[in-house]
């Protein structure tokens, strides 16, 4: 889409680089960031499917893999990264870090979104990091990876889980307790899991952009 600029970048994460894919709309008021760690390879293809419908609201999104590929093949091996979210939270506010001083995102106010393990990483970051991100959506998050820190976060935070994942809904009304800012629970009906098809995803998608928009001052 030529109203869309997307690079591929190497951005710096504390000690090393990590590769993501930056895209900006011309129009872009704000840009999301989605770190994903060592999951499921559909999980990550649904994610740029949800990040290409909230550029289509102004948003700019960077998409970004927290683990290199040597990384990636250790952990297949020690399993050491793929619940490591102290690591992925060190890299999160790297990755914002770089964000909030680059000359293309500078002027864009920032927002995490999380799925899976990085649904905790983005929260335990906003707690080390508050200034750096303006509201938060965690989808199907594994919050017991951040039960030290929820009573900490005062970011705003959206909180989905698909009506058909009874687990996660429950996990998630713990979390929403505990929770101290600005905070909404959203349940995604009919649905076993919130990037199950194109329907679920553009209403996640819907939700979660009128979240980030509403925090970013847009409406």
């Amino acid at each position: 889409m030529d109203s869309i600029h997307e690079h591929l970048e190497f951005i710096p994460a504390g000690a090393l680089f990590v590769e993501g894919t930056l895209s900006i709309p011309v129009d872009a008021r704000g840009i999301v960031l989605f770190p994903y760690g060592i999951e499921r390879p559909s999980r990550a293809s649904y994610t740029t499917r949800l990040a290409e419908l909230l550029q289509q609201s102004a948003l700019a999104t960077l998409l970004v893999d927290l683990f290199t590929s040597e990384e990636r093949a250790q952990d297949a091996v020690t399993g050491f990264f793929r619940e490591n979210v102290d690591i992925m939270q060190q890299r999160i506010i790297g990755i914002g870090n770089w964000l909030s001083e680059d000359e293309r995102t500078q002027n864009l106010r920032i927002c995490y979104f999380g799925s899976d393990i990085t649904g905790a990483a983005v929260l335990i970051a906003a707690v080390a990091r508050p200034d750096l991100v303006v509201a938060i959506a965690c989808a199907e998050g594994r919050m017991e990876l951040a039960h030290n820190y929820l009573s900490q976060v005062d970011t705003p935070v959206l909180l989905l889980s698909a009506e058909k994942d009874t687990q996660g809904i429950e996990a998630n009304r713990q979390a929403f307790e505990q929770l101290q800012g600005p905070k909404s629970l959203e349940v995604v009906k009919g649905a076993a899991g919130i990037f199950e098809d194109s329907n679920t995803q553009e209403h996640v998608a819907h939700v979660v952009g009128q979240w980030f928009k509403r925090h970013l001052g847009l409406g």
